[in-house]
């Protein structure tokens, strides 16, 4: 097991941690959500995009993920946008080909609280991935950062392994 990787699976869901602002968010200069709503490659969806410009927020698209500036993923939370079974990876740095973790994170398909996906910690490195959240039935969620992952465990409670 790895001790750089910080995960675990809370009672939480992804627009709980974004509403919650700074205090559990790192400065990041990419969001990618690669799935929205349990649908995945949501840059794909036109009702996605029709919704996303009807509110005059500007997105990029990479192989079907919407990838947005952190100021435009504060207001597609503002608008409701994130309802459950929704995936996000915040990145250190913007990259028009940001390529996601090709497994799915949401809590419905694996419980971090057990362990994570073969390959997300390398995955997380090479990508400059900050934390990466998967929300369902609990918000899975993985960071390189103990302080990130502390905050998360102090402001929300464990949800149980399964």
């Amino acid at each position: 097991m790895s001790e750089r990787l910080h995960h675990g699976c809370l009672i939480a869901t992804v627009a709980d941690v974004l509403d919650a602002g700074v205090d559990l968010v790192p400065h990041f200069e990419l969001s990618a959500i690669p799935v929205l709503d349990n649908a995945e490659r949501p840059a794909e969806w036109p009702a996605v995009r029709r919704r996303l410009r009807a509110e005059g927020i500007r997105v990029a698209q990479h192989r079907g993920v919407l990838l947005l500036l952190p100021g435009e993923l504060d207001q597609m939370c503002s608008i409701g946008m994130f309802n459950g079974f929704d995936e996000l990876y915040l990145s250190s740095e913007w990259d028009d080909e940001f390529e996601s973790f090709p497994g799915r994170i949401t809590s419905d398909h694996v419980n971090f609280a057990d362990g994570t996906p073969l390959g997300l910690e390398e995955w997380m490195i090479n990508s400059g991935c900050l934390l990466a959240l998967g929300d369902g039935s609990g918000l899975n969620f993985a960071t390189l950062d103990l302080g990130i992952a502390e905050r998360l465990r102090a402001r929300f409670k464990t949800a149980r392994s399964g």
